[in-house]
Parts: structure tokens; C-alpha cells; sequence
């Protein structure tokens, strides 16, 4: 099977004047990610390393660049999930971590690990207990402030004095990466700052399971695959958990564009646990593969806008795009 991977820099409000260097960016992380795939690498090595792209440009809202607390610090989530394993990894409000999603792919291997006296591997780690586990295991850390961007202290500055949080909720510019092997699993990433004067300790949807990432090719002879990474306000992804949701409503779907439409709409538009919420802001990055070996790459944003690139193996050269429209699901299809 040939190897596709897909990446997206966040549904939200994107300055055109950016979107060139948006594009640049996703088709950089496209290219890394399909490097890996062609060197012999699954798809969770290979989305893990797409975001990694990702997470150290400061054009976006996740590792270096990251949006800071009330208190001027960068806290990191990320998850990382193995449709093969159905291993699960995350990570939230960890400081000084380069690149929170290597804690979260940290975590994901090690679920398979077998300790002493009966003890299980935690699947996800937070604050304090996420830095020791990371500093452990090797991982990069830096000082705070190479991790602070000069466009995030502008913005921070900017918006120190609103208490409104829907006056900073439109800066959603997480990323995230699905991607599918040549060995037909499937993998999904993501990886965020947070909102804009979030709360120190604060814990977004890039952190929890069924929230920020899902994948599922665990049975993937006798039942179709499924890839999904969210994007938008994390609170509103965490309440619909809606990565496992569409996960689930396109498990057995015949048409995904039809499915991921009403998905969106019924679990998330029009949520019950979203009823009071005014302005529902999301987004949903898919990898559809049905038993027939047909992948379907689809995307849909409730924003203003969001960003995606995408590369098989056989391509010379990623594709990418950026739309500007409310409420669009988007489909790609491969045979």
C-alpha cells in the first residue's frame, strides 16, 4: 500500500499574509514525514516526526512559538496515538520541554513494557511529573525562554489585559498529523500551546485521550481504518471528545464525507455538552481506509479557516491547502 501522510497547522483565523509561509510550512513537515515512511519507518514514527516540523517553527501554537500562560511560560500538551497497538500516549502543561510530542511518543512505546510487582505504564503525564519523566527518558529540554517566541510575546502582551476568552480564541494555530504506512496502519498526532492567557495548569484536547488524537487499525482485514487529529478550542473538543467520535461514526461508514459532515454537526455543532456556547470552534483532520483498500483523506472546520497539507510516497512534492470559508468539509480520495 502506498504511504500518505497529512499534517494541519490548526482550524481557526489565519492572516492571509501568512498563508504562504503556513504552506511552506506544512509541506515541510509533509516531506519529513514521508522521508521516514520511505526509509522503513510506521506511521506513528513518521507522524511523530511530521509534528516535531511542526512544533519547532515559531509560526505556530505548539513547542517553540507556543501561546504563554497568564504567568509568561510555554506548557505543552501533545498525544500521540498507534492504530497497529491501539496505544495511547499524552502529555500536558509540561515545561521546558522542546518537543512535547516525543514525551507523548515516549509514553505510547512504553505501554507495551512489562514492570515490576504488576505496575502499569502511564499513558499520560502532566506538569512536573511529565519534565522528570522526559528528562529521564532523554528528551530535549531546554530554558523557557528558547521556547518563547518573539510573535508569541507581542501576542501576549497584546492581550494580557482581556479577561474574555473568546476575545484570544480565534489564535488556534495547533498542528497535528495523521498518517497511513505501506503496511496499511494507521497513526495520528497533535500537539498544542493552548489557548492564548490560559490558566498555568491548564489541559487542552492535544493532551487527552479521545480528544486531540485517535487511530484505529488494529482489525484492519476485517474492518475498516480510521486516523483522526482535532484542531480548535480545546475545551469544546474535550466535552464532544470529538477525535473518537468521528473515529467511531466513520468505523463502518460507506461515504466518510456524508459521515464526517453530520458528525460535525450532530456531536459538535450541536452538542448538548456545547449548548450554551455561542462561537463552537473545531476542526477535524481524517484518514478513512476501507477494506477494499480505498483511502480517504478528508477535513472540515468549523472557523474561519484551516490549513492542510498532504504526500503520498509516490508524490514528488506535497500538496497544500488553505481555506477561508465557515463550516467546510473537504474530501481527497485515493485508490
Amino acid at each position: 500500500m502506498t504511504g500518505i501522510i497529512a499534517v494541519h497547522c490548526g482550524a481557526g483565523h489565519h492572516s492571509a499574509k501568512f498563508h504562504k509561509e503556513y504552506n511552506k510550512l506544512c509541506k515541510k513537515a509533509c516531506r519529513r514525514g514521508v522521508d521516514i515512511l520511505q526509509q522503513g519507518g510506521n506511521a506513528l514514527e513518521a507522524v511523530k516526526a511530521a509534528v516535531i516540523v511542526l512544533e519547532n517553527d515559531p509560526l505556530t501554537n505548539a513547542g517553540y512559538g507556543s501561546n504563554l500562560t497568564t504567568d509568561g511560560i510555554v506548557e505543552g500538551d501533545a498525544s500521540i496515538m498507534d492504530g497497529k497497538t491501539l496505544s495511547f500516549g499524552g502529555c500536558g502543561a509540561v515545561k521546558k520541554l522542546k518537543n512535547p510530542i516525543t514525551l507523548a511518543y515516549d509514553l505510547c512505546i512504553k505501554q507495551s513494557e512489562t514492570l515490576p510487582l504488576g505496575l502499569i505504564p502511564p499513558s499520560l503525564l502532566v506538569g512536573p511529573g511529565g519534565l522528570q519523566h522526559a528528562k529521564n527518558a532523554g528528551l530535549k529540554i531546554v530554558s523557557n525562554k528558547k521556547l518563547v517566541s518573539e510573535k508569541a510575546i507581542r501576542q501576549y502582551s497584546k492581550y494580557k489585559v482581556m479577561l474574555e476568552l473568546h476575545e484570544d480564541s480565534e489564535l488556534l494555530d495547533t498542528v497535528g498529523a495523521i498518517c497511513i504506512d505501506d503496511t496499511g496502519h494507521v497513526a495520528s498526532a497533535c500537539s498544542s500551546g493552548g489557548l492564548l492567557l490560559k490558566r498555568p495548569g491548564r489541559v487542552g484536547q492535544a493532551a487527552l485521550y479521545g480528544s486531540g488524537s485517535w487511530a484505529d487499525s488494529f482489525e484492519k482485514d476485517s474492518e475498516h481504518s480510521v486516523a483522526v487529529c482535532t484542531t480548535g478550542c480545546g475545551e469544546h473538543l474535550v466535552q464532544t471528545q470529538l477525535a473518537k467520535g468521528i473515529a467511531d461514526d466513520l468505523k463502518n461508514s460507506s461515504c466518510p464525507t456524508t459521515d464526517l459532515h453530520k458528525t460535525m454537526t450532530d456531536k459538535f455543532l450541536n452538542s448538548r455538552y456545547l449548548r450554551n456556547v455561542k462561537q463552537k470552534m473545531g476542526g477535524a483532520l481524517v484518514l478513512h481506509v476501507n477494506l477494499n483498500g480505498e483511502v480517504s483523506l478528508l477535513w472540515g472546520h468549523s472557523t474561519e479557516s484551516m490549513g492542510v497539507g498532504y504526500m503520498k510516497t509516490t508524490d514528488e512534492k506535497p500538496k497544500v491547502m488553505f481555506r477561508s470559508n465557515y463550516f467546510i468539509i473537504f474530501g481527497l480520495y485515493y485508490l
